[in-house]
């Protein structure tokens, strides 16, 4: 309750009783003493809403806890072309582990390194269209058409080492296959036989 109003209403009764002729002692002893206890505590109940609101505030403040991260992770090798140019090196990355590990090692590979010395030979704009990893170890790999814009002989050979030797270290990878837009292709720039799987070669 507003104090002014409280105060105003106050006035006002004991002008009412000074009028009409007095109130008895017994009387205004009583109401003076009802007034006094509802002034007193009109300002107290002010204050305690106000400082309710400010320690639910600052006790919400307190409470808040950041989020915890329950992912569990695992540290996956990308290979890209290292400084020379000619040759690939592995980098590695912590990523989300998840049911997909291979899918999701390889969309890693397609956004390139972190390493600034490091550079990536996958062609711009070539997807990851699907992949599949036969109980024998064979996986086939599905790319996206960009992929054919390899430049040369070179280029071709690390797109293909660059891919199958990131799988590789899968233990369930032993050989990889290529598809391009869903179709089984014996090459990719038209330079290497991939007719038969590849499998993974370190040395290059």
């Amino acid at each position: 309750m507003d104090k002014r109003i409280v105060i105003l209403a106050a006035i006002i009764v004991i002008a009412i009783c000074l009028i009409s002729g007095g109130c008895s002692t017994f009387a205004g002893d009583n109401s003076l003493k009802a007034w006094k206890e509802l002034l007193s505590l009109a300002p107290e109940e002010d204050t305690a809403d106000d400082n309710s609101g400010t320690s639910l505030e600052d006790l919400l403040m307190d409470k808040q806890v950041e989020p915890q991260d329950t992912a569990e992770y695992v540290v996956v090798s990308l290979y890209y072309v290292d400084s020379t140019g000619s040759s690939l090196a592995s980098e590695d990355r912590k990523i989300v582990k998840t049911e997909g590990i291979a899918r999701q090692t390889l969309q890693e590979l397609f956004k390139g390194p972190e390493n600034s010395e490091y550079s990536s030979v996958i062609p711009e704009g070539t997807k990851l269209l699907d992949i599949n990893i036969k109980e024998d170890g064979h996986c086939i790999v599905d790319l996206s058409s960009e992929v054919r814009q390899v430049k040369d002989a070179q280029q071709e050979k690390l797109v293909v080492y660059a891919i199958t030797n990131t799988l590789g270290k899968f233990p369930s990878v032993r050989s990889v296959s290529f598809m391009i837009d869903g179709q089984p292709s014996d090459y990719i720039g038209g330079y290497l036989d991939l007719s038969d799987p590849v499998e993974p070669d370190y040395s290059k």
